[in-house]
C-alpha cells in the first residue's frame, strides 16, 4: 500500500539503547512532543539484523560489541541515505580516556588545555610509573570509560603509600594530574550545532591540611563513584559564586572544534576551571549522555532530529 502524505512526510528514529536509557531518555513527554512534529521513535531489537527491521530515516544507539557494529556498518551500506548517529570508529575513541582527550591539543584554543595524565596497564607496572609531570594529589580513573558500573569508580590518591596499597581501581588505569577548581565542573552537552553548559558541584579545592589528613587517616587515598552532583543554582552557594562560568563564546569554540575533531553529534565534555593558569582543562567526555537533565530536553532533542530531517532532505534536493 503507497504511503500517504502524512506518512511520506514523517522522519521515523530507530532507537538502540541500554534499559536505563530508554527509561530515562525515552519518556513519554519526548515521544509525545517529538510525535507532534513529525518524529516517530521506533525501538530496535539488537539481536536481530537492522536490516529486517524498520525502515528507519535516522538511528541513534548506545550499544558496543563487534556484532553490533557489524549489524550497523550492514545497514549503513544498505542503506545509504539513512543517519546513523554516531559512527561506532568515531565512538571507540572514548572509550579509553586517554585517546579521548588527545583532540583536545590539537584544537590550539588560547586557555584552553587537559590535566597531566599518564596510563598504567597492569599492577607490576603501577610499581614502577613514572610519574615526573605530576605532583600529588592525583587522580586515578579506570582507563576504560566503557559505561560498565566500574567504569566511574575512582580515586583521589595525595602520597606514594596511597598509590601502592590504597586504590580500589584496578588497572588498566590513568593518573591524571588533580587540580583546584573551586569545587565547580561545567558539563558542556552537544547535540549537533545546539551548545549548552551548566554549572554543576565536583571534588572540594584540596588544602594541605586535607592531604595530610588522608595521608593520616586514609591510607593516602580517598575512593569515590562519581565527581558531578546536582546543577548549582549559584543562590547562596558559595562555590557557585567562586567560579565563574566560562564565556558563550569560549564553549562554543570548544564544543564546535571537538564536534568535528571527534566526528561526533551527540556527546557532553567536562571542563574545571585552573585558576592558577587562568585557563580551562577539559577532563572529561561522554558520549550520549543525559541529556534528560537539560531543561527542555524535548524541544532540544526534536529540534536536534529534525536539523537531520532537514538535512537528508536537502541531500536528495541536491542529487
Amino acid at each position: 500500500m503507497p504511503q500517504s502524505a502524512e506518512e511520506f512526510n514523517r522522519f521515523r528514529v530507530g532507537y538502540a539503547l541500554p534499559t536505563r536509557k530508554i527509561e530515562a531518555f525515552m519518556v513519554e513527554s519526548f515521544i509525545n512532543y517529538a510525535k507532534e512534529h513529525a518524529i516517530d521513535f521506533v525501538p530496535i531489537d539488537v539481536s536481530k539484523p537492522l536490516n529486517d527491521q524498520g525502515p528507519f530515516d535516522c538511528v541513534i544507539h548506545k550499544f558496543y560489541g563487534h556484532e553490533w557494529d557489524l549489524n550497523l556498518e550492514n545497514f549503513i551500506n544498505s542503506h545509504p541515505n539513512a543517519t546513523v548517529i554516531d559512527p561506532p570508529s568515531a565512538i571507540q575513541r572514548l572509550h579509553n580516556r586517554i585517546t579521548m582527550l588527545e583532540p583536545i591539543s590539537n584544537l590550539n584554543i588560547p586557555k584552553l588545555n587537559i590535566p597531566s595524565q599518564v596510563s598504567v596497564q597492569d599492577s607490576e607496572s603501577l610499581k614502577s610509573v613514572q610519574t615526573n609531570d605530576l605532583s600529588f594529589p592525583m587522580m586515578v580513573k579506570p582507563l576504560l570509560a566503557d559505561g560498565s558500573a566500574t567504569a566511574h569508580s575512582m580515586s583521589l590518591v595525595v602520597n606514594h603509600a596511597g598509590l601502592a596499597t590504597g586504590l580500589e581501581v584496578d588497572p588498566p588505569l590513568v593518573l591524571q594530574q588533580f587540580v583546584n577548581h573551586g569545587g565547580t565542573m561545567f558539563k558542556v552537552y552537544v547535540a549537533g550545532e545546539y551548545v549548552e553548559c551548566v554549572k554543576r558541584s565536583s571534588l572540594p579545592d584540596v588544602s594541605t591540611e586535607t592531604i595530610e589528613k588522608l595521608g593520616l587517616e586514609s591510607g593516602g587515598v580517598m575512593s569515590f563513584s562519581k565527581i558531578s552532583g546536582a546543577v548549582i543554582s549559584g543562590d547562596g552557594d558559595k562555590s557557585g559564586e567562586k567560579t565563574k562560568m566560562p564565556s558563550p563564546e569560549f564553549v562554543d569554540e570548544v564544543a564546535k572544534g571537538l564536534r568535528h575533531a571527534l566526528g561526533l553529534r551527540l556527546f557532553n565534555f567536562d571542563m574545571i576551571r585552573d585558576d592558577k593558569r587562568d585557563g580551562y582543562l577539559v577532563v572529561d567526555i561522554n558520549y550520549f549522555p543525559g541529556y534528560e537533565k537539560l531543561p527542555s530536553f524535548e524541544s532540544v532533542m526534536t529540534d536536534f532530529f529534525i536539523t537531520i530531517k532537514k538535512s537528508q532532505e536537502l541531500k536528495k534536493m541536491t542529487e
